[in-house]
């Protein structure tokens, strides 16, 4: 599992909440390169002058192969919802990072493999 701190403002973290958020960031755990190197910062926000959706919960996830940080925030009527479409728009930004890096190792692949054959083709 990768490291994580889960910081409350206007909430407190309740055990309940704290085992929540661990479930949603096991899912991420498969996607995740070096895990031991990784780290994820939680923020559970309730701000009360808000008119609507009082409850935010934002992830930011810190990984060394990444060029920056993956960021993903969401508002909802309650914690378990703002929490449940930020770890989707977590999981959305992580997997649509890595299959970019795929598609650019797989071209540059390819132009290796073209510049080899012309090779092998002038002997």
């Amino acid at each position: 599992m990768m490291h994580y701190n889960i910081k409350g403002t206007g909430v407190s973290i309740s055990p309940e909440n704290r085992a929540y958020v661990e479930k949603k960031l096991a899912s991420l755990d498969k996607f995740v390169g070096d895990l031991e190197a990784a780290r994820t910062d939680v923020e559970l926000k309730f701000m009360p002058l808000w008119d609507g959706k009082k409850y935010c919960a934002e992830f930011m996830l810190y990984e060394p192969g990444l060029p920056g940080p993956l960021r993903a925030e969401a508002r909802g009527d309650a914690l378990h919802e703002a929490i449940d479409i930020a770890s989707a728009e977590l999981f959305r930004n992580l997997t649509q990072t890595k299959k970019k890096k795929l598609q650019i190792f797989r071209r540059s692949a390819v132009k290796v493999k073209e510049y080899l054959r012309g090779w092998r083709d002038k002997f």
